[in-house]
């Protein structure tokens, strides 16, 4: 049998192009169910089979280097009585994904493009509800050396998101449909100073879009310059801070709270002692930011089949639930990985996320939607690889209910999974 996984696996690349086939079969249980009334066991379970393609090409000819990817997976469930992850056309999870890099680099010049898509079914927690979810990205960087010490460049780049069909539970308030678009381009020059300390100056700009259904649309933009400096303090220990003067403008918002002229930062960290360790921790507000934004990661390599990691963060940006509102998450998330026998491999993690929305508006909001303040979740997965194609899953899920339900949500699912 491994020899005919391996045969058709050799059948399946062509060249620079690689084409992957994939098959999981299994059991799935969860209390939790798309339209929030009560279900029974025989509505809370189901054998589900999952199938996905792929297909992958990476190619490297002189100064040029491209690597494009598709993949695309569905997971169809026996039980027609089963939704939890949506009715309908939900009930059966859909996801693609898309992206292509080029790069083009030479002694002196380097450009890289990037674009890539995603779009697929399932609960979004920050919302409470199943929804269908769309993203694509795209950016563009280059950079020119004019001489050793001294560098200038630019970049352009663009985010659009669109969440659409909302089932929400008997109860809660509906979702509108919202698309949101991020867009923002930069130039920049930089100059060695010493071996040790690099000074860097920026120029940058964006805008921020979001619409909903009935036609209510609203825009942030900003302009920041900002002299940014860093410094290798240690060959494994390297800081930077940052400051210079913003202005943000907002659009169809009335009476704006965060606009105007303000002072712009950043500050950071990276430290890596070892191979086995590293740290890094960022500080900021920029760019159309009404609070600071931070972000630390953390791991460690216990020992050769142990590793553990950790991230706390704070990100915000408009609230896809109701208009002249910004929702800002901050959180943490800890993970513990062991293999526990050659091709056996057990991971625990926990993580708590809190969420925080804040009118832009002077103004009263009226009826204003907002998710969940918080929830938590715990996961724990088993994975063993029996064959180079063939490998058994196991995961097991706790977190909070949907929307403002405290009641707890678990999921378990058992599968294997065929690869080629």
């Amino acid at each position: 049998m491994d020899s005919m996984a391996e045969s058709l696996k050799r059948r399946l690349r062509f060249g620079p192009l690689d084409l992957q086939l994939g098959l999981a079969t299994g059991w799935e249980y969860t209390n939790q169910n798309s339209v929030g009334g009560d279900t029974d066991f025989n509505d809370n379970n189901s054998f589900f089979a999952a199938p996905t393609a792929a297909v992958t090409y990476e190619r490297e000819v002189g100064v040029w280097n491209v690597s494009a990817q598709y993949s695309a997976g569905y997971r169809y469930y026996f039980n027609q009585d089963y939704t939890a992850a949506g009715t309908g056309a939900q009930r059966n999870p859909l996801a693609m994904t898309a992206g292509i890099d080029i790069g083009y680099n030479t002694s002196r010049l380097a450009v890289n493009l990037n674009i890539s898509a995603s779009s697929g079914t399932g609960y979004d927690p920050v919302a409470g509800a199943n929804n269908w979810q769309s993203t694509a990205s795209g950016g563009l960087s280059v950079r020119y050396i004019i001489r050793e010490e001294f560098s200038v460049g630019g970049a352009v780049s663009g985010t659009y998101s669109n969440t659409a069909n909302a089932q929400v539970a008997p109860g809660e308030a509906p979702q509108p449909e919202s698309n949101s678009l991020s867009a923002s381009a930069s130039l920049f020059a930089d100059y060695l100073v010493t071996p040790k300390t690099n000074v860097r100056f920026i120029l940058s700009a964006g805008q921020d879009l979001q619409d909903f259904s009935g036609g209510i649309a609203e825009g942030r933009r900003y302009f920041d310059t900002m002299l940014m400096l860093t410094y290798q303090l240690a060959p494994k220990l390297s800081v930077d801070a940052g400051g210079g003067v913003g202005y943000v403008l907002d659009q169809d918002i009335p009476d704006p709270e965060y606009t105007g002229v303000r002072p712009v930062y950043t500050a950071g960290i990276n430290y890596t002692p070892t191979e086995k360790t590293y740290f890094k921790a960022k500080f900021g507000m920029q760019g159309a930011d009404i609070r600071p934004n931070f972000s630390l990661v953390a791991g460690w390599d216990m020992r050769e089949k142990t590793r553990l990691s950790l991230s706390v963060y704070q990100n915000q940006g408009f609230s896809s639930l109701s208009p002249d509102q910004y929702n800002i998450t901050r959180g943490l998330l800890g993970t513990v990985a062991q293999q526990l026998f050659k091709g056996i491999n057990l991971s625990l993690s926990a993580g708590y996320e809190q969420s925080e929305y804040v009118s832009l508006t002077s103004e009263k909001l009226p009826n204003p939607v907002e998710g969940p303040a918080s929830y938590w979740l715990a996961n724990a997965s088993l994975y063993w690889r029996i064959r180079e194609w063939l490998a058994w899953q196991n995961t097991f899920q706790v977190s909070t209910g949907q929307a403002n339900n405290e009641e707890l949500q678990t999921r378990f699912d058992t599968s294997f999974n065929f690869n080629f």
